[in-house]
C-alpha cells in the first residue's frame, strides 16, 4: 500500500522505516521548520539510515528511501491510501486544513495519537475519508545527531480505534498487514483518548518535579526520579474517575498502570508496577524545560478534553482542573482558554452525552 507520514520527527521516520522494511511504499511530508536540517538531508539523500536496537530488530541497520521526500501537500495526499498524521496534537487544526482540498474518497487517515482529533478533520474534510485514532505510537525511538533514526522500544500490543466504528475491521486489517502489533482496537476514539499514558503521567510527572527539573540543568530522568509512591496515589486517584467516565460511554475499566503493562510486556502475569519500573530504567532522558510539550501539548489537548467530557457524566474533575490550572501557573500561560473540549469539537456548547455517543460512532 501506499503510505504518507506527515510529520517528519522522531516517530514519524520511526514508522515510516517500519512501513518501507515491510514492504509499502512512503512518502513522507514536511509541514513545519523543526528538524528541518535532517529532513533536507534526508531529501538530499534520498533516504536515510534506520537502526532496529529493540529486541525483535537485533541491532540490524537499514537504509529506508521513501518514494517521496517532500514539502509538496497536493501531491503527498494525493499519493497514498493511508495518510498518518504524526504532529503533535496541536497542529490538528493546521494539517486538516493545510490537506483538506487534496484528501480523496476512500483514504484513510490515522492521527498518531488522537485525542479525538478526527472530529478537526471531518471539520474540514468533505469526503468520504475513514479516520483511525491511536494512544500511543507502535514503536519508540528518536533521531539520533542528525545522522540516523535509532527505533528503541515497541509496545508489544498497540491499539486502534475507527471512525466509523463499523469500519473497524477494515481499517484493523490494513494496519495490522503494516505493523505486526497493531492487532488491537478499543471500542470508539473517545476510549483511545483516555487511554492516551500522556494524558496522565506527562503533566503529573513535570508538576511534582518542576523544581527538580530546573535545578538539575538538563539531568533528569523523569520516568526514573518522579513516580514514587506519593505521586503514584495521584495517578490512582486520577484513574479511579477516569474509569467512571469511560464506563459511562460503554468502555470497560482499566487503569492507566494495567494498560501500561498491556502495552509495554509480552507476559502478562508480571505485576503491573513492575513493568512501569522496567520501562523506567529503559527509558531516555529529560524533560530538561518546564516549557516542554509535556505540559504544552498534554494538558490542553489531553486533560482539557478529558475534563469537559467528564463533566457530561457529573464526574469529579477536580484532581485534573488542579493540574491544569499548577500547569498554567508553572508556565505562566493560561492553558484553558485553548483547550480542546468536546464543545469545541462538535461545534455546539449545548452537549450532552447522546451528542458525543452519534458522533464518534
Amino acid at each position: 500500500m501506499k503510505f504518507t507520514i506527515i510529520g517528519c520527527g522522531n516517530a514519524g521516520l520511526i514508522h515510516a522505516a517500519k512501513l518501507y522494511e515491510k514492504g509499502h511504499d512512503v512518502a513522507l511530508l514536511k509541514t513545519s521548520i523543526t528538524n528541518g536540517r535532517f529532513f533536507d538531508l534526508i531529501k538530499e539523500q534520498g533516504g536515510f539510515k534506520a537502526l532496529d536496537d529493540t529486541s525483535q530488530g537485533g541491532g540490524r541497520s537499514f537504509l529506508v528511501k521513501p518514494v517521496i521526500i517532500t514539502r509538496d501537500v497536493r501531491k503527498a495526499v494525493q499519493f497514498a491510501d493511508v495518510i498518518m498524521v504524526m504532529t503533535t496534537t496541536l497542529q490538528h487544526e493546521f494539517v486538516a486544513e493545510l490537506i483538506a482540498p487534496y484528501v480523496n474518497d476512500g483514504q484513510i487517515i490515522a492521527l498518531v495519537p488522537g485525542y479525538m482529533g478526527s472530529l478537526i478533520f471531518k471539520k474540514h474534510i468533505k469526503k468520504d475519508v475513514t479516520y483511525s485514532e491511536w494512544e500511543t505510537t507502535a514503536y519508540n525511538g528518536r533521531i539520533v545527531n542528525q545522522e540516523y533514526v535509532r527505533i528503541s522500544f515497541y509496545n508489544p500490543r498497540n491499539a486502534i480505534s475507527v471512525l466509523p466504528v463499523d469500519r473497524t475491521q477494515q481499517v484493523l486489517e490494513v494496519f495490522s498487514n503494516s505493523f505486526d502489533n497493531t492487532r488491537y482496537t478499543r471500542r470508539h476514539i473517545l476510549e483511545s483518548a483516555f487511554h492516551n499514558p500522556n494524558m496522565i503521567v506527562h503533566p503529573i510527572g513535570i508538576l511534582f518535579s518542576a523544581s527538580r527539573i530546573e535545578y538539575s540543568n538538563g539531568e533528569f530522568w523523569m520516568y526514573r526520579e518522579a513516580f514514587t509512591p506519593s505521586v503514584v496515589n495521584v495517578i490512582k486517584a486520577f484513574d479511579t474517575e477516569k474509569n467512571k467516565v469511560l464506563q459511562a460511554f460503554g468502555c470497560e475499566p482499566l487503569n492507566y498502570f494495567e494498560a501500561a503493562k498491556w502495552r509495554n510486556e509480552e507476559d502478562l502475569n508480571i505485576d503491573a508496577m513492575a513493568v512501569f519500573r522496567s520501562f523506567a530504567d529503559s527509558s531516555n532522558k529529560g524533560p530538561s524545560l518546564i516549557n516542554h510539550r509535556y505540559l504544552l501539548e498534554d494538558v490542553p489537548m489531553g486533560l482539557g478534553l478529558y475534563i469537559s467530557i467528564a463533566k457530561l457524566v457529573e464526574t469529579d474533575t477536580s484532581i485534573q482542573e488542579g493540574i491544569m490550572a499548577l500547569a498554567s501557573a508553572l508556565l505562566g500561560k493560561n492553558l484553558k482558554a485553548d483547550a480542546r473540549t468536546i464543545q469545541y469539537l462538535l461545534g455546539k456548547e449545548d452537549v450532552g452525552t447522546k451528542d458525543v455517543l452519534q458522533a464518534i460512532e
